[in-house]
């Protein structure tokens, strides 16, 4: 199996730390979260500053609150994390984060990259990523959340979709907030359009050719190199019985690129906005195991980024 699908998997989970409740923008009080009917816990946000976060720009300040409800202690951890909207993943570099306990105890954070997006924790200081606070019955604890864009922030992504979300111990409901944050404020976060295209069946002796073509609709230039990238997976279980080997067409002949996935020349820097690149790539088989079935079905994959979609092929490799 392909390690983009492993990662895009991974991704998930950072998407699901922030698929509570929206905010439809920036400047809006937050109300009380709709926590889980079984759940005592309340989230509650502070109201934000308007305007759209500006990469290494002014933070965005505000409260987050959490309420017990019920009448005993409730031990809870934290997760916070999300990504941006549009055609490029982010990660720990582009958005600086703190949480400072107002009405808490002292407090700890880890917070990154992960799958291509944020992920992160808040616990007791001194505790990890997974620690619980124990909060008293009737009782809120507040911290104060700085959140900025760096420099570092793509200009082609123009949102910044970030949650924040905490859960009773041993399994107990959780209680959500969602910020949807605009940044910078050029209209942007389009896709970098990609196609696969040729034949679809491929055997020893007669290669597959695609044509691997990707396009910059994000409504600004790439500022930095992107690396694209060919590999194959089976669409189920197991593995394929025979070794694929890609080739490049480059400067007017076949160049090896490499078995089992290979890796294409690099985008340029400042790649602009509405043009397009394009890779004529060979597939071959160069070994079918022994006792194999007569023919196998395999998704070729072509991508631009590792944690983003990619442009797929079905294939049927035979023999």
């Amino acid at each position: 199996m392909s390690v983009r699908r492993k990662v895009l998997a991974g991704a998930a989970v950072v998407a699901a730390v922030s698929a509570a409740v929206a905010l439809p923008g920036a400047a809006q009080a937050a109300q009380p979260a709709k926590a889980a009917a079984t759940s005592p816990l309340v989230m509650t946000l502070g109201r934000i500053q308007s305007g759209p976060l500006m990469p290494g720009g002014a933070a965005k300040v505000f409260d987050l609150s959490v309420t017990n409800t019920s009448g005993k202690a409730v031990a809870f951890g934290s997760e916070l994390g999300g990504g941006p909207h549009g055609a490029l993943a982010v990660d720990g570099t582009d958005v600086k984060l703190s949480v400072t306990p107002v009405h808490a105890p002292a407090t700890g954070l880890t917070f990154g990259g992960q799958d291509g997006g944020l992920l992160g924790s808040f616990f007791p200081k001194g505790g990890e990523f997974g620690s619980t606070f124990t909060l008293p019955a009737h009782a809120t604890y507040t911290w104060k959340v700085t959140l900025a864009a760096t420099k570092a922030w793509p200009v082609n992504d123009d949102r910044l979709q970030f949650g924040f979300n905490v859960a009773a111990q041993n399994g107990g409901a959780s209680a959500d907030r969602q910020l949807n944050l605009q940044v910078g404020t050029a209209h942007t976060g389009g896709p970098i359009v990609q196609t696969l295209t040729g034949g679809n069946v491929v055997a020893p002796g007669k290669p597959l050719v695609l044509r691997y073509t990707l396009t910059n609709h994000t409504g600004a230039a790439v500022a930095q190199r992107l690396q694209p990238g060919v590999l194959e997976e089976l669409p189920g279980a197991g593995s394929l019985d025979a070794t694929l080997a890609y080739d490049l067409w480059e400067n007017g002949r076949w160049v090896t690129i490499g078995t089992d996935g290979a890796g294409l020349p690099k985008l340029p820097a400042h790649w602009a906005n509405g043009a397009s690149a394009a890779y004529t790539v060979r597939v071959r088989v160069t070994h079918w195991d022994a006792g194999a079935p007569a023919s196998q079905k395999v998704i070729v994959s072509a991508s631009y980024d590792p944690f983003e979609k990619s442009a797929d092929r079905l294939v049927t490799v035979t023999h």
